[in-house]
């Protein structure tokens, strides 16, 4: 007998749904079976490190109209620090912009090429700049750069800019010789000769080099600041010179450029007069500066003061914390605050360690051409930051460039350090250059001068507390060598 039809589409809606239930099921038991690897992912996307952020200021200089531009960023790997000027000239500002800009993303390029391939280094990009005048009201602007990918040397680099800011006219070497060949022969011979007379720098001069660039065309002479008594041509390392004599400035004075110059920049004639006598008040501050200079120490105890600045470093001043330790040596780290911001740990390592915290400004700017308030800023603000680092105040403090006047005095209590040997470490490089400048020049009570920025000041230091420590030296701060009271 048939089956009925309503019997027969009854039987289909039955294995429809049963199909539908049997599908569900399935499903529901795949998304089960899935679920502890979505919540894993999940929680691992939750632990992924963030990325630091760019941080970029504007700030006022002390020169009317100009500002400063400031980018930072504390990348574990990728870490920089940029400033540069701007101005109320667009032209310029562009120019500016776009060449800090193009190192920037070369660093940052090359850092990450290095690191997809597996070659898993820290870099580092510091630029700054200082600000030249000359009585015309001409700037110049030279911008110092430091890059290093994470190989044993990094790049050094010099780049002027001029502008008159009222005018907006940016001096090219044409202008100062009003596009004068024969001024200009006469300019190329007075650098070389200067270069040659020089016999650090000819000792090191690469011939070939030396003679394509300073040979007489504009673009060689391109590279210069105007200054109120000189003219300046700067030379990247290893444009003229091997690698050990740094980054060559050869400087000629304003006097020896009348017979060259236009009109607009010749010094006026003056009679030469017999240098003045020194007055009381010039005798005070002869022997005010002296007391920075005399070592305060007992001439029959043999000791040095070991002084590091413009860091902390995470690589170059952690490999110096570590040699220091060998050696039992204590030291004094004068210190910007814009870099004690960027690593706090390191600082605090240094207060445990017994070294000397010293203040070296937030940015390393010349403060006896700024103004009373900048001044105070830039000291106070680095002394704040060293304190929230390591739990306590500086105790001495050193002005950028050795440049210290009464108006920068008037701005703190801390004691002014200066130096009586310098190691050219930050002209130089050269880790064995260390410990020969240090052989030829340290003696009893000597304040000696280095920079932890510089990996090849690390890689030198070991050797020089060896040859110190055999000579019998002791190893001071500064204020124990001065005999500061803390």
């Amino acid at each position: 007998m048939p089956a009925h039809p309503r019997s027969q589409k009854r039987g289909r809606w039955i294995d429809i749904t049963f199909i539908i239930t049997i599908l569900a099921l399935s499903s529901l038991m795949v998304f089960l079976l899935l679920l502890p690897n979505l919540a894993k992912k999940e929680v691992v996307s939750a632990n992924l490190p963030t990325v630091s952020k760019e941080q970029i200021n504007e700030s006022d200089s002390v020169y009317p109209g100009i500002r400063i531009i400031t980018e930072t960023s504390n990348d574990e790997k990728t870490p920089y620090a940029i400033q540069f000027p701007q101005s109320n000239v667009p032209e310029f500002n562009d120019i500016v912009k776009s060449y800090t800009k193009d190192l920037k993303a070369l660093y940052l390029n090359e850092t990450d090429y290095l690191n997809e391939s597996n070659m898993h280094r820290h870099g580092e990009l510091n630029i700054s700049f200082e600000v030249l005048q000359h009585t015309t009201g001409y700037y110049s602007f030279v911008i110092h750069s430091y890059m290093n990918t994470g190989g044993a040397n990094g790049l050094s680099e010099t780049k002027v800019f001029r502008l008159h800011n009222q005018s907006g006219h940016m001096l090219t070497i044409n202008d100062l010789l009003a596009n004068n060949e024969k001024a200009l022969v006469k300019l190329a011979t007075k650098v070389k000769d200067s270069i040659i007379s020089d016999e650090q720098l000819n000792s090191y001069l690469l011939q070939d080099k030396f003679i394509e660039k300073t040979a007489p065309s504009w673009d060689n002479y391109s590279n210069f600041a105007l200054k109120k008594d000189s003219i300046e041509f700067y030379y990247n390392e290893y444009e003229i010179t091997a690698g050990a004599a740094g980054s060559p400035i050869v400087s000629i004075p304003l006097e020896d450029m009348n017979n060259i110059f236009t009109d607009s920049f010749k010094l006026p004639e003056v009679a030469i007069q017999p240098p003045p006598s020194i007055t009381v008040k010039e005798n005070e501050k002869h022997s005010e500066d002296k007391q920075y200079e005399d070592t305060g120490v007992n001439p029959s105890k043999k000791v040095v003061a070991l002084t590091f600045d413009d860091g902390p470093n995470p690589e170059s001043t952690k490999l110096i914390l570590d040699t220091l330790k060998k050696y039992n040596a204590k030291a004094t780290f004068f210190m910007l605050g814009s870099r004690v911001s960027f690593y706090p740990e390191i600082v605090n390592e240094m207060k445990e360690a017994g070294h000397e915290l010293g203040n070296h400004t937030w940015n390393h700017v010349d403060l006896t051409k700024a103004s009373s308030e900048k001044i105070a800023l830039e000291i106070n603000n680095t002394s704040d930051a060293i304190e929230q680092a390591a739990g306590s105040k500086p105790t001495v403090f050193r002005p950028p460039y050795g440049a210290v006047n009464n108006t920068v005095r008037s701005q703190t209590s801390l004691p002014v350090v200066l130096w009586d040997v310098d190691t050219l470490d930050w002209k130089y490089r050269d880790a064995n250059h260390l410990l020969t400048h240090v052989k030829k020049h340290v003696k009893e009570g000597s304040t000696v001068l280095m920079h932890d920025i510089h990996m090849s000041t690390a890689e030198g230091l070991d050797a020089v507390l060896a040859y110190l420590q055999e000579e019998g030296y002791s190893f001071v701060t500064v204020s124990e060598l001065k005999g500061y009271s803390n």
